[in-house]
């Protein structure tokens, strides 16, 4: 495997299980207290993954690198609904 491609899985994967660690707070937010520190470390580590995303040159597959962006932009909004809906409640 190439190493560009490689790395472009890499952060894949990453972007889909932070994404889906992000779906798992939303339904919880009646009990927003409890997950405002989590909520905050994902949307750190999310926004850190697109930062090293864009630093990484986009020479692999486009596909697997617009699917990265796909997983890193909904975790990022789905951690600041879950910011937002609970902003003023604790």
């Amino acid at each position: 495997m190439p190493s560009p491609q490689g790395k472009t899985l890499l952060l894949l994967a990453i972007a889909a299980v932070l994404f889906f660690f992000s779906l798992t707070l939303l339904p919880a937010v009646e009990f927003y207290c409890r997950f405002v520190r989590p909520a905050v470390v994902l949307l750190i580590l999310q926004i850190l993954g697109l930062v090293v995303r864009l630093r990484i040159s986009a020479a692999s597959n486009r596909a697997l690198v617009i699917a990265t962006f796909v997983f890193t932009i909904l975790g990022i909004a789905f951690n600041a609904l879950l910011l937002i809906a609970v902003r003023g409640r604790c």
